[in-house]
């Protein structure tokens, strides 16, 4: 268990799933972020849009590092263990440590999606939350069309606890956003 009153005191912890590892971005996967977010499609529920070049990879890369300097956001590069190569980014953002609560986001490359590696991700990192940061609440902020990742969640034992129309200006476009909540004491991870 990780101090909760400083659980990102030696940097961003490696946290072992059972079938994951999720582990600090670092600059060998500038290539490996490119393939997670090149694909426009495969980020349509995603946001921002997709990165151009291993150019683009590098200055997100950084921005990670900053936004983890600055307890802004924590984002994990999602690993198979066997090899350590990145298939997917992990996060929780929007830490309250007042209110003991944040927001967790998953993405998988396209050709590891469906294999259980999300679940796994999502599991770890809530239960590093709980643990580690002693959160009391995990929220997550979905696409409503996005059904892959709802059925993830509510499997979790998320429950749906709002929907905003056009909460989002993605793509061209409106999106709207389904709530959805989760509290320590539900979780059964």
């Amino acid at each position: 268990m990780a101090d909760a009153s400083n659980p990102f005191a030696a940097g961003l912890p490696t946290l072992d799933g059972g079938r994951v590892r999720l582990r600090a971005v670092r600059p060998a996967d500038d290539a490996d972020l490119l393939a997670v977010f090149e694909d426009p499609a495969h980020l349509r529920y995603w946001s921002h849009g997709p990165l151009d070049d291993l150019d683009a990879a590098r200055r997100y890369r950084e921005g990670i590092e900053a936004n983890a300097r600055d307890r802004a956001l924590f984002q994990w590069a999602i690993t198979e263990p066997a090899d350590d190569r990145m298939i997917g980014s992990a996060t929780l953002g929007a830490w309250n440590r007042q209110n003991r609560r944040a927001d967790v986001g998953f993405i998988l490359r396209p050709d590891r999606v469906g294999r259980g590696l999300a679940s796994d991700a999502v599991r770890t990192l809530i239960r590093f939350g709980i643990d580690g940061m002693d959160l009391h609440r995990v929220e997550a902020d979905v696409d409503p069309a996005n059904t892959g990742s709802i059925r993830l969640l509510e499997r979790l034992g998320f429950v749906r606890e709002g929907y905003f129309r056009e909460r989002w200006f993605t793509f061209g476009s409106w999106k709207d956003s389904a709530m959805y909540g989760l509290l320590a004491a539900d979780f059964d991870g």
